[in-house]
């Protein structure tokens, strides 16, 4: 199973999952003739979702025909601003098309539309036929679905993308075998969930006169990795296509039809995923190709009509459609099949499905409810398949169904007539206090609360700069109290005018500390260092260090984190507590600060300019840091200290190819964790640092020698939020 980290969504999953369960029989289609079965062979990775042969790229701007009928008038004073006539509509790839293809149109300037689109199909002996098995060959069921938007942020240009997610079931049982027995030779699953592929794409189309309208579509498909976690690149599939629309109600306007056509290239780089074993057999490869949706370069037509009858009632409008699809494969087919290619000889059980074309048609009917909610049912109807060097066949027959809404993404302004009979100039009966509640030392206290004697639901709290305004008060003296943490209480007068804001700034006193913390801050030689220390906590507070090195400040009782800076030295980050009564010194190491920096920030990223090592043992690398490495990982510290935009990072840890892959795992999951257990006993949080050993995965040059070998050791920090 094939998935990535972001697009994985709910309705995805439950299609997945139903599709497992067992449904009734369908027709079938042409399957793999029976002596294709190889050797054994151990189960081979299998790739994720790529494009299903049946599904027309991702085509499709402003051509939605003028209403049939009028809506009744709004009521005197107003405007129905509701939309008329049927609304563009997503096609399955996302772009505003019909079902499978693509419109020269874009919708509505700054309107989102967003859809769920499902896909279902059962049939038996279509991949497989074998008199063996129960029921000739194999059963076959597949449901897909899709999460489908589109953007129109310019008249002529829209932005469209799909998270696909598909779960299909092939079930090949010998007969007689109960339970179910399949061969020891098959490497595929008998369920096949992918979920995760991602469509983006944008569109141009421009209006000419008489109801033509061109325009051209650029799409990517980017396909998750097999058993990764990120896109796979070289998978990633390309397609170019030109679009023609021309609606016959710009000269018949009493006709509500429309014709369009898809012309283009679908660069095809699914079969980049797979990792099949010399001797997968063919029906494991068969099955897993469809499963998957892999394909091969192809070029594409497409001719649709479509019948946008607008306001059939207030708010109600349907749109039948039709579309014929044909395309031809131009790349070479799979060496795999070879037996199947021209010089294929046919007979009783060989068959010699090697053309190069499919052709398929797809029917289907939207109904638009209450101007907007648009709910959608279809079938695509297989004419012919490609043969089995070019990809998978087309399912005999496949149910569609999906919805779809528009959300106008900007406010629309809407001018309303009111009438207006006397306007009459209210004077405030009341009047407001504001200002500032401030420490004696002049700094603001933030969250004092501000409240009115003798007047209930007064209570305001002031904002991050001591700044606060009351409720609406009588005319008259009002008496002000405020209280905030670790401040003795304070009371104020005021003034209150009708209709006017009286101005006040309130002094509060802090606290007679009752605790205190104390320390002595040193370089790495024992020799006393000038710092600043910063601490949080119960209070805020900020002090130096004397000549000496030695700290003492007042405070409340309670947890503080103190950061400790000081000039040509690493800062620190560390928690201390403060008790009532008990004094227990701190002891603090600063680190110098490197002539040349061994840790960097730029863009985004850290970048170890010197690496963090470990201990060897008999040349084998161990999970116990080398002395050098502190003084790398101290870098690490002062740079996430100074970055506090630096939320989250992962420490990814790397070996080479010396030990067995589970060694080679738990070694890099110690080697992480080594790391993270000591930026965390200096201070950073725990909930700050990610770990991750990645084995031998992913060597950064071939394991070849010594020098190979230790550049594949590493260590590497990313920042994930």
């Amino acid at each position: 199973m094939r998935t990535t980290p972001i697009f994985v969504f709910g309705l995805v999953v439950s299609l997945s999952s139903i599709a497992s369960a067992q449904i009734a029989p369908a027709p079938a289609s042409a399957p793999l003739a029976t002596p294709v079965a190889a050797p054994a062979v151990a189960p081979a990775p299998v790739a994720a979702p790529a494009a299903m042969p049946m599904a027309a790229p991702p085509a499709t701007t402003n051509l939605a025909p003028p209403a049939a009928t009028s809506a009744p008038p709004a009521p005197e004073g107003q405007t129905d601003d509701r939309s008329r006539g049927f609304a563009p509509q997503n096609s399955l790839a996302g772009s505003v098309g019909l079902l499978r293809m693509g419109s020269a149109e874009v919708g509505r300037l700054w309107q989102l539309r967003l859809g769920l689109h499902g896909e279902y199909f059962k049939t038996d002996r279509m991949l497989i036929e074998d008199s063996t098995m129960t029921n000739g060959g194999d059963t076959n069921t597949r449901l897909q679905g899709a999460l489908t938007f589109g953007l129109t942020p310019l008249e002529f240009m829209e932005i469209f993308g799909a998270v696909l997610g598909s779960g299909n079931r092939n079930t090949r049982c010998f007969k007689g075998q109960t339970p179910c027995y399949r061969g020891s030779d098959w490497s595929d699953p008998e369920v096949i969930k992918a979920f995760g592929d991602l469509i983006l794409g944008t569109k141009l189309a421009y209006a000419l006169p008489s109801g033509l309208s061109i325009g051209g579509e650029l799409g990517f498909r980017l396909m998750s990795s097999v058993g990764g976690l990120s896109f796979s690149g070289n998978s990633t599939s390309v397609w170019l296509t030109a679009l023609a629309s021309w609606n016959f109600q710009a000269l018949v306007p009493e006709l509500p039809l429309r014709a369009h056509l898809n012309l283009g290239m679908y660069f095809d780089n699914s079969y980049n995923l797979p990792l099949y074993d010399a001797n997968t057999t063919l029906y494991s490869r068969y099955v897993s190709s469809f499963a998957y949706g892999l394909g091969k370069d192809r070029f594409r037509l497409a001719f649709g009509l479509d019948a946008p009858v607008a306001d059939l009632i207030d708010g109600f409008s349907l749109r039948p459609m039709v579309e014929y699809h044909f395309e031809y494969v131009t790349a070479d087919g799979d060496p795999a099949f070879a037996s199947f290619g021209p010089k294929c000889v046919p007979s009783p059980v060989q068959d010699c499905r090697n053309n190069k074309s499919q052709m398929w048609l797809t029917l289907g009917l939207q109904a638009q409810i209450l101007h907007s909610l648009t709910l959608m049912l279809g079938v695509d109807i297989e004419l012919e398949a490609v043969g089995y060097p070019y990809g998978p066949p087309l399912a005999p027959w496949n149910f569609l169904f999906g919805a779809s809404f528009p959300l106008d993404v900007l406010p629309k302004v809407v001018t309303r007539t009111v009438p207006v009979e006397k306007l009459v100039a209210a004077v405030a009966p009341e009047g407001l206090v504001a200002g500032r509640v401030v420490s004696s030392v002049g700094t603001p206290i933030e969250g004092a609360v501000v409240g009115v004697t003798g007047r209930d639901h007064s209570r305001v709290v002031a904002e991050a700069d001591g700044s606060f305004q009351s409720v609406p008060l009588p005319p008259g003296l009002a008496e002000l109290f405020v209280a905030a943490p670790n401040f003795e209480n304070a009371t104020a007068r005021a003034d209150v005018v009708a209709g006017q804001t009286v101005n006040v700034v309130i002094t509060m006193t802090p606290r007679a500390p009752s605790a205190k913390i104390t320390g002595h801050v040193v370089d790495e030689t024992g020799k006393p260092v000038v710092a600043t220390v910063k601490l949080a906590g119960p209070q805020i507070a900020e002090t130096k260090t004397d000549e000496a090195g030695n700290l003492s400040v007042g405070l409340q009782p309670g947890q503080y984190v103190l950061r400790v800076e000081a000039e040509q030295h690493l800062s620190r980050e560390m928690s201390a507590s403060a008790v009532e009564g008990a004094d227990v010194p701190l002891t603090i190491v600063l680190h110098a600060r490197p002539g040349v920096a061994g840790v960097t920030y730029k863009d985004g990223k850290i970048i170890l300019r010197q690496p963090i090592a470990f201990k060897a043992n008999r040349n084998k690398p161990t999970a116990e840091l080398a002395p050098g490495a502190a003084r790398v990982l101290d870098e690490l510290i002062d740079l996430l200290i100074n970055h506090p935009e630096i939320r989250q990072i992962r420490v990814e840890t790397h070996t080479d190819s010396s030990l067995p892959p589970p060694k080679a795992q738990e070694l890099t999951d110690q080697q992480a964790q080594a790391i993270a257990t000591y930026i965390n006993q200096q201070g950073v949080p725990k909930d700050q640092i990610l770990t991750q050993g990645m084995g031998s995965t992913k060597p950064r040059v071939p394991n070849l020698g010594k020098a190979g070998r230790v550049k594949n050791r590493r260590v590497e920090v990313i920042v994930t939020q």
